[in-house]
């Protein structure tokens, strides 16, 4: 396609729209504080990974770069702060589940148990109890105001940067796992193909293939189909990745039979099962408040999902990461698997559902961790834009400026 009397090469479309970022961002020199260091058992404290100034003993600190991790604030900066503490290169699967309906409000209100505790025979589930409904922080509602406020471009403008880092921090033979539905995949797909490559060929870089997640439940349309599937996209960093074949059970009429048909032959049933396709109809959705595993967290993905997932793409004692970790799933599934990981979510009942979880699940030790100052950080993120902020904060509390008054003196609104 000629393009100012020029001739594109091939294969080099790209998605565009107006605020689309045109740098990349760099890795910064941003602190992490820890604001906890967690300890399950007590019986397991030894495992904490300790480096000695010197050599003298005594003189011990922890060795963060070996310590699992729950990060409280903003992906990107969170991102950026590791690629500078020699992360690049280090992380062998991302997961993320970035939220992906633009008409709801992912940070507003969250109903979860006030009492978190495993349910015997539950897999990180909630004790049912008294249930109250949290109010997003002034922090969380202008994150999703930038999100949000200008819809899919500024949605774009959120998640491209942060797969660009993300590309940065997996390993040569990574995997990332980007789960998605039908409100915005097809224009992440196209951000994917740009960053990671379009897997055009079998052994090129980038896409490897879209999972169908298909589950049932809820209400049937009368005018239209029912939605009853999201999209899993995987792409891989570079041209060799971890993939371990997983296997469901063959249907009841195949094992009847005690044959399958493979290639046009009747062959022996594997034991292990038939290999899983990229159709997936036997993990449930969590949808029911009744469900041993709900922790009441309204974007909750299933532990046998990212069980599959992680099994998949990853390997013993791997660094799992998901930087939209909300309630800690895939946290929980990687402590499980005997993998170490990163978790990261913006929301404090996120991370407090996390720890809850984790602590429940008598994991190893962990940090707790936030960015410097979180005020400091927020003002950062939005460019500095504190009457942005201001107005934002009078809005809330109902108040309006008063008048002689600089700064965030306020009165109360007639």
């Amino acid at each position: 396609m000629a393009n100012n009397g020029k001739i594109r090469k091939k294969d080099s479309a790209r998605l565009t729209w107006d605020s689309k970022p045109r740098r990349a961002p760099n890795p910064k020199d941003i602190e992490f504080q820890t604001a906890e260091v967690v300890i399950p058992n007590p019986v397991r404290r030894e495992e904490l990974p300790l480096s000695f100034r010197d050599g003298i003993i005594g003189e011990a600190e922890i060795d963060k770069q070996k310590m699992n991790r729950l990060i409280w604030g903003d992906n990107l900066l969170a991102m950026q702060a590791l690629l500078s503490q020699g992360y690049e290169g280090k992380i062998n699967l991302i997961y993320i589940d970035p939220p992906f309906d633009s008409k709801a409000d992912y940070s507003h209100k969250m109903t979860i148990n006030n009492n978190p505790t495993l349910e015997k025979g539950g897999k990180g589930g909630f004790e049912r109890g008294v249930e109250f409904t949290k109010e997003p922080s002034v922090i969380e509602r202008l994150a999703y105001k930038d999100t949000w406020a200008g819809g899919t471009d500024s949605y774009l403008d959120m998640l491209y940067p942060r797969l660009q880092l993300m590309k940065r921090l997996l390993a040569e033979d990574g995997s990332i796992i980007v789960h998605l539905d039908y409100h915005i995949v097809h224009y992440v797909k196209i951000l994917l193909d740009e960053i990671f490559g379009r897997g055009l060929e079998k052994d090129d870089i980038g896409y490897r293939n879209e999972i169908i997640y298909c589950y049932s439940g809820g209400g049937t349309p009368p005018t239209e189909y029912p939605r009853k599937h999201d999209n899993i996209l995987w792409y891989s960093k570079g041209r060799k990745w971890i993939f371990n074949t997983q296997y469901r059970p063959y249907s009841e009429g195949t094992v009847q039979r005690g044959r399958t048909a493979v290639k046009g032959e009747n062959a022996k049933l594997n034991p292990l099962g038939t290999p899983v396709n990229d159709w997936w109809t036997d993990i449930k959705k969590i949808t029911s408040p009744t469900d041993p595993e709900k922790t009441y967290y309204d974007t909750q993905k299933s532990e046998d999902l990212l069980t599959r997932i992680l099994q998949c793409h990853s390997s013993t004692s791997n660094l799992i990461a998901d930087f939209f970790c909300g309630s800690g799933t895939t946290l929980a599934v990687a402590e499980r698997l005997n993998c170490r990981w990163i978790g990261c979510e913006l929301g404090k009942v996120g991370i407090q559902v996390a720890r809850a979880r984790l602590v429940e699940q008598q994991a190893r030790p962990f940090l707790i961790e936030n960015i410097g100052n979180y005020q400091r950080e927020m003002i950062y993120l939005t460019g500095g834009r504190i009457y942005e902020m201001q107005n934002l904060i009078l809005k809330l509390y109902g108040a309006t400026p008063r008048d002689k008054m600089s700064g965030l003196g306020i009165r109360k609104a007639d």
